[in-house]
């Protein structure tokens, strides 16, 4: 739920348009995917090990009950990674308001036109983006108090264009 934000006129790298505002919300993970690796990594060898040992001693159920487990750690570990870079980012230019969103490896994206936009923060909580019969709901990473404030600024940046 951690919130970047640049603002100024300098142009997005990325876009090669000058973006006004670029406000960018992430899901707050404590570990990336490289770091999920090395852990799970060394989570099979330690718990290999005590398994053989285990095996070794006669405890014949230890290493399948082992493998059950490391499975089960694995299937886990895919979800959260498959969800540790999810993001929202709202970018504002004087021809556009975007909207993008990555879910799960997933990008998608809607253009408004900034002058026509509606901002508004109904009670289902998300700050609502809405123009021309679409609709967009952003601000999932970020916390609930902090979202009036995303709206504000969003209305703010809207209305200095």
């Amino acid at each position: 739920m951690a919130l970047e934000q640049s603002s100024g006129q300098a142009p997005d790298r990325e876009a090669g348009e000058g973006w006004m505002r670029d406000w960018v919300f992430r899901r707050n993970c404590s570990m990336s995917p490289r770091q999920l690796i090395v852990f799970y990594a060394s989570l099979c060898v330690v718990s290999l090990i005590v398994a053989s040992i285990a095996w070794d001693v006669g405890g014949s159920l230890v290493l399948p009950f082992t493998g059950i487990e490391l499975g089960s750690v694995a299937l886990a570990l895919v979800v959260y990674g498959r969800h540790a870079t999810d993001r929202e980012r709202v970018r504002l230019s004087t021809q556009q308001l975007q909207v993008e969103w990555e879910n799960a490896g997933v990008v998608q994206s809607v253009s408004f036109n900034p002058h026509w936009v509606r901002v508004s923060l109904p009670e289902s909580g998300l700050v609502e983006v809405s123009s021309a019969g679409r609709t967009v709901y952003i601000g999932r990473y970020s916390r609930p108090e902090r979202r009036a404030v995303l709206a504000k600024d969003l209305r703010a940046a809207l209305r200095a264009l």
